[in-house]
C-alpha cells in the first residue's frame, strides 16, 4: 500500500476515534453505563420518571393470595442516538400505566402488568385522573383506563372493558359516558352512567347490567378501595369503651378538661344559667386536631347522662337525648410522651382507634422531632397503665392509607429521599409500602419509587 493512501487511513481513523468518542461521551453523560448499554442494545438513549402513585390503594386476598393492588403512571423519554446534531435525534415522549400487586407479607412486587402506553398526541393533555383503581368484585379488579376496565386480581390479564360490557349489553352500546364522574364503584359493584341519565350496575362474573340498586349476588365480594388522605386523617383523639374512655391529652387539655368550666365573674354560688349548663354539656374533649406538642395517654369514665336541663322535673318526659358526661380523669401512670401525636385509625370510623388483644392495646402515632427531618413513629401501648409494648420508626414523614388485616398492619406513605444530590432531590417523595407486625413489632418495607426505576 502507498505511503499516501496509508496516511488517508490513518487520518479516518483518528476521526473515527474522535466520533466514537463523543457519541460515548455524550452517551455517559445522559445515562452512565445503563446508558451506553441501552444505546448498544436498542440504538437510543431512555430516561424514565418516578412513578406516580395517585389512586387509592386496595387490598384484597380474592385473587388467591393476599396482595395491595396499586395503579401507577410514568413518563418516559426515549432519544435516539442517531443524528449529528441534537435537535436532528428522534425524541419520544411516552406515558405508561402500570398495574402493581404488592405481597404484604414480604415487602416485595408480586407482578407488574402495563395496562396502557400512550405517545404523541395520545399522550399529550391526558388528564391523570382520568386514571383509577375503583374497587374489587369478586376475582376482578375494576378500574378506568379510557372506560371502565376490569382486569383479574390473580395476574392482571384483562377480562373485561367497554366494547365487552357493550357485547353483554347491546341496549348499553354507544350511550356509556366514559369520562370522570360517569364511572364508578359502590357497594353493588360497578356503576355506570349513560348519555340518558340511567344508572346501570355491571355483574364482574358475567357483564350483565341491572338497574344501579340492584342487590349483588355476593355482597361480600365487593371491596372498596382503602381511604386515602393525609397524615392527620389517620390520628383520632381517643377510643371509647363502654363506660371507658382512652385518649391522647397534651397536658394542658388534661388541666382543662379536668376542671369545670367557669364563666367569669360569676358568682360560685350563684344557680346555674343556661350559659353554664350549655358549658358543661359541651366540655368534653374535642376531635383531635394534632398540634405540635406533648400528649400523653388518659383515661377517663363516660356516662350518657340526659341532655336536659339539670331541673328537668322527673315526674315529666324525658325527650331531650342523651349526652356524655365525662369524669375520672386520670393519666396512665407508663404513658410515654409522644410529640404530635394521635391514636391510629383505618379512616373508616374516625373516632374508633384500631385496638388489640393479648395484650389490650392501642397503637399512637406520632413523630420523633419536629421540622423537615422527622419521621413518624408507631408505638403499641397497653392497658391499665399505658406501658410500650414496642415502638418503631416508620420510613415515612406522611401517612396516605392504612390497611389492617387481622394481626397486620399495612401502611401506604411517603418520604424525601435520603440521598442530597440534584437527581434524588429532583425525585421528589419516595413512596413507601411498610408491613408492620402487629404481635412483634417488626416491619418490612418496600420503596415503590425505588421500584419504578429499575
Amino acid at each position: 500500500m502507498s505511503r499516501p493512501a496509508v496516511r488517508v487511513l490513518a487520518a479516518l481513523g483518528v476521526v473515527l476515534v474522535v466520533l466514537v468518542g463523543t457519541a460515548g461521551l455524550w452517551v455517559l453523560q445522559q445515562g452512565g453505563s445503563a446508558g451506553l448499554r441501552q444505546v448498544l442494545t436498542t440504538g437510543g438513549f431512555k430516561q424514565l420518571q418516578p412513578a406516580l402513585f395517585q389512586s387509592a390503594p386496595l387490598r384484597t386476598d380474592q385473587g388467591g393470595a393476599d396482595r395491595l393492588y396499586l395503579l401507577s403512571t410514568q413518563s418516559e423519554t426515549i432519544t435516539g442516538a442517531m443524528g449529528r446534531r441534537s435537535n436532528n435525534r428522534v425524541r419520544r415522549e411516552l406515558l405508561h400505566v402500570d398495574l402493581w400487586a404488592i405481597d404484604p407479607a414480604t415487602a416485595t412486587v408480586a407482578w407488574r402488568k402495563r395496562l396502557r402506553t400512550y405517545e404523541g398526541t395520545e399522550r399529550s393533555g391526558r388528564d391523570l385522573r382520568g386514571f383509577a383503581l375503583l374497587g374489587a368484585d369478586g376475582k376482578t379488579l375494576w378500574l378506568t383506563v379510557d372506560g371502565p376496565l376490569g382486569v383479574s386480581l390473580a395476574d392482571g390479564s384483562v377480562v373485561a372493558d367497554g366494547a365487552r360490557i357493550d357485547a353483554a349489553n347491546p341496549a348499553m352500546a354507544g350511550k356509556r359516558v366514559d369520562e370522570p364522574g360517569y364511572i364508578a364503584f359502590g357497594r353493588h359493584g360497578l356503576q355506570l352512567t349513560l348519555n340518558d341519565a340511567s344508572q346501570w350496575r355491571i355483574d364482574a362474573s358475567d357483564l350483565s347490567a341491572a338497574p344501579r340498586d340492584t342487590d349483588v349476588r355476593n355482597p361480600a365480594g365487593i371491596v372498596p378501595p382503602a381511604k386515602s388522605g393525609s397524615t392527620s386523617n389517620f390520628m383520632t383523639r381517643a377510643l371509647p369503651i363502654g363506660e371507658r374512655w382512652l385518649g391522647v391529652m397534651t397536658d394542658q387539655e388534661a388541666e382543662f378538661y379536668r376542671n369545670k368550666p367557669v364563666i367569669p365573674g360569676r358568682d360560685p354560688n350563684e344557680r346555674p344559667g343556661a350559659m353554664q349548663q350549655y358549658l358543661e354539656a359541651n366540655h368534653v374533649p374535642a376531635p383531635l386536631e394534632p398540634k405540635p406538642q406533648q400528649y400523653r395517654l388518659w383515661g377517663a369514665r363516660v356516662q350518657q347522662v340526659s341532655a336536659g336541663p339539670p331541673d328537668w322535673p322527673k315526674q315529666l318526659p324525658d325527650r331531650w337525648g342523651k349526652r356524655p358526661k365525662f369524669s375520672h380523669y386520670r393519666v396512665l401512670p407508663e404513658s410515654p410522651r409522644f410529640l404530635r401525636a394521635g391514636l391510629l385509625h383505618d379512616g373508616n370510623q374516625p373516632e374508633q382507634a384500631l385496638w388489640y388483644r393479648q395484650p389490650d392495646s392501642v397503637l399512637a402515632l406520632h413523630s420523633d422531632k419536629l421540622g423537615q427531618q422527622g419521621r413518624l413513629q408507631l408505638t403499641r401501648v397497653s392497658g391499665p397503665l399505658g406501658k410500650p409494648v414496642w415502638s418503631l420508626a416508620l420510613p415515612m414523614d406522611q401517612l396516605r392509607s392504612v390497611m389492617r388485616k387481622d394481626n397486620d398492619l399495612l401502611l401506604l406513605g411517603s418520604e424525601p429521599p435520603a440521598a442530597a444530590d440534584e437527581k434524588s432531590q429532583e425525585e421528589g417523595p419516595h413512596v413507601k409500602a411498610v408491613r408492620v407486625d402487629v404481635a412483634t413489632g417488626r416491619i418490612a418495607a418496600l420503596d415503590l419509587t425505588a421500584q419504578s426505576l429499575l
